[in-house]
């Protein structure tokens, strides 16, 4: 009996040795991974903030082609989570852009987003159900930037006078889980962070609002078009007051924040309102689209956007021929319409794309959905020197 007493007491002494040592352990690795996100990520972010992500990780590597310069126009973090058996996965970015005083001093070119259903996803029961991201949702009134799903964006507007007009910082979360609603309030909380660090090192003076305490769920499935709110509110307007007709009967929208400098609505035609409308198209054409196509990988769908201040620079539509667009000009490139406004003092672009072959459905009330989109946008902000396609821009179709 003795025996069995000595033995239990050798082995509780070995298992305590054994989770001092793991203990030890687990804090050496979540030292060192402090430092390597320190370093990493020009220590803009708080490492603790960023390893509570997901459930809490101690374990970390930084990839080695990244690393946050707030020297340099834009600059990137990525932080891998290291798994029990070496393996990384995906866990944490950061992305950091500073925008110049000297608009022409930015060469950046952004092609605009044009397929926001993945076409990938063709054969599932209604491929204009959900999107593949959520639109932009305002961070309060916008003022203080935007979040998706997986991503918070916060945006610094530096006073007149210095070398930098603003600078913005993106929390990404970057693991396979959906990112839960106390992950996003820690991207945002690291976003804020980074880019009110980034603005004191970069000598930028602002004022930062401070973080929302509501943050809305975004959403990825569209819902019927009638009852939309937020940025989808004047669709809503427009079609109770004309009819919809052949104008989409669903939507994505957001919260509209009147600072917002980026939000979006989303539009798009469901399976029995695209059966429903494709025979009169087909009398339109010689070589209408095959509606079997259209159901299953390429749907119909209408989106609207606006971006005010710097991330008007540098954009481009996503056709072969990259159509520029700038601010203080209006028109169209086929595909895509624009106008343009001066938001509290910034540069605006009001943006709306259409899917081929939609915009030949539409083409009688496409300038009527526009300048209904525009002057929502606009009014709402407290918009000036509006500049609008021509009538010509529309009647191409």
């Amino acid at each position: 009996m003795n025996a069995l007493f000595c033995l239990v007491a050798v082995a509780g002494i070995g298992l305590s040795i054994w989770a001092i040592v793991m203990q030890v352990s687990d804090l050496r690795a979540r030292s060192e991974s402090r430092e390597r996100i320190g370093a990493g990520c020009g220590g803009l972010v708080d490492p603790d903030l960023v390893l509570g992500l997901n459930s809490d990780i101690d374990r970390v590597e930084l990839a080695d082609r990244y690393q946050i310069d707030p020297a340099r126009r834009v600059s990137n973090c990525v932080v891998q989570r290291v798994g029990d058996s070496g393996t990384v996965y995906g866990h944490f970015a950061l992305t950091l852009s500073v925008y110049p005083a000297d608009p022409n001093a930015d060469e950046r070119r952004i092609a605009l987003d044009d397929e926001p259903f993945d076409l990938r996803r063709g054969g599932v029961d209604d491929i204009a159900g959900a999107a593949d991201h959520a639109v932009p949702h305002p961070l309060g009134d916008g003022g203080l930037g935007e979040y998706e799903s997986h991503l918070v964006t916060a945006r610094a507007l530096c006073a007149d006078g210095g070398e930098t007009s603003s600078i913005e910082a993106s929390a990404i979360a970057k693991y396979a889980d959906v990112a839960t609603a106390e992950d996003r309030r820690t991207l945002a909380g690291l976003a804020r962070q980074a880019v009110e660090r980034a603005a004191e090192e970069r000598g930028c003076r602002s004022q930062l609002p401070a973080l929302p305490t509501e943050f809305p769920e975004p959403t990825f499935a569209l819902g019927p078009a009638a009852g939309a709110g937020g940025a989808c509110a004047w669709y809503g307007r427009l079609i109770a007051a004309e009819g919809r007709g052949s104008l989409p009967d669903r939507a994505l929208a957001a919260p509209a924040g009147k600072a917002s400098a980026h939000d979006a609505c989303l539009l798009a035609l469901g399976e029995d309102e695209t059966r429903r409308i494709w025979p009169a198209y087909e009398k339109t054409t010689t070589r209408p689209r095959d509606l079997g196509i259209v159901l299953l990988h390429s749907p119909l769908w209408v989106k609207t956007e606006t971006l005010v201040g710097d991330g008007t620079r540098g954009i481009r539509t996503g056709l072969q021929d990259r159509t520029a667009i700038r601010p203080g000009t209006a028109g169209t490139d086929g595909f895509a319409w624009w106008a343009s406004s001066v938001c509290d003092g910034r540069p605006a672009l009001h943006l709306m794309q259409v899917s081929y072959p939609y915009d030949r459905i539409l083409r009688d009330r496409l300038e009527p959905l526009f300048r209904a989109y525009v002057d929502d946008a606009t009014e709402r902000r407290g918009c000036t020197d509006v500049v609008r396609p021509d009538t010509a821009d529309f009647a191409r179709h």
